[in-house]
């Protein structure tokens, strides 16, 4: 039986750390699974076609996810009895942040054209297929939220604006709950980042369980190395300060870029 582990993030809930834990582990893992990571994902133009999906909402944006993802799913080599484990957060939709008016409304329609088209791939076939989408408590990740905006984008308000801003996002409980209602014969597991946080793998963790590898091999596993770290509140405060000055892009990334490598030394938690 083929078994495959999908899991679709959601953002700012450790997916970096899963990934790195992934890739860290990948030739231990590779015998029984094919390993799709974002590096895959957004090379093949996957997760972009996913986040348009999740912005337009049409049958033709869905439709074009589809079609490139079965496309992508018959290039892989799974051997005879090769799984699939699969991580890309972006396969639930645009970050919420930058997609206000959505959110996640689209993650249902995506994870069951993501169900079907392994279907399709392993046509004939015993496939036993479980999401899994990590969570996280929602004041922690509404702020990791805006961490990221102030890094990565000109984002000008401050927390308590940005969280109001996106006050009327329904729980991320209730987007496990609508592909629950959607995919009834999928197994969908949860996990919070507060309580993976604490085991020797942390966000590894849930998919070691998954592999269920011998014990001699689940001893080789190694956690994640690289995650999102969070940024000290002055230096939050500096991005912000940045990002509302009238500097030109390009001096606006130098002076953001120069703050975030003075305060590495700094960093501490996962983002």
């Amino acid at each position: 039986m083929r078994r495959v582990l999908l899991h679709l993030g959601l953002h700012k809930t450790g997916t970096t750390a899963a990934q790195s834990f992934l890739y860290e582990n990948r030739e231990l893992i590779w015998p029984h699974f094919a390993l799709v990571l974002p590096y895959r994902t957004r090379n093949s133009g996957l997760s972009r076609a996913a986040t348009n999906h999740s912005v337009y909402g049409t049958v033709g944006t869905l439709s074009e996810f589809g079609s490139q993802l079965r496309e992508f799913l018959d290039s892989l080599d799974f051997g005879d009895k090769r799984g699939l484990i699969l991580s890309e957060e972006n396969f639930a939709g645009l970050r919420p942040s930058r997609n206000i008016d959505q959110g996640y409304a689209a993650a249902p329609d995506l994870a069951a054209c993501l169900v079907d088209s392994i279907r399709q791939r392993f046509s004939g076939q015993e496939v036993e297929i479980t999401i899994y989408l990590s969570l996280r408590q929602r004041g922690g990740w509404l702020r990791s939220l805006w961490a990221h905006d102030l890094e990565r984008m000109r984002q000008v308000f401050d927390f308590e604006t940005f969280r109001d801003n996106l006050d009327h996002l329904p729980p991320l409980q209730d987007t496990v709950s609508r592909i629950r209602e959607k995919l009834p014969s999928v197994s969908v597991t949860t996990e919070w980042l507060e309580d993976l946080q604490l085991r020797r793998l942390g966000p590894g963790d849930p998919f070691a369980e998954f592999m269920d590898l011998s014990r001699d091999k689940a001893n080789l596993l190694v956690p994640p190395t690289q995650v999102n770290t969070r940024l000290p509140e002055d230096v939050l405060s500096e991005l912000l300060d940045l990002n509302r000055s009238r500097l030109d892009e390009a001096a606006l990334v130098a002076q953001k870029t120069a703050v975030i490598e003075r305060a590495q030394t700094g960093l501490i938690g996962i983002s």
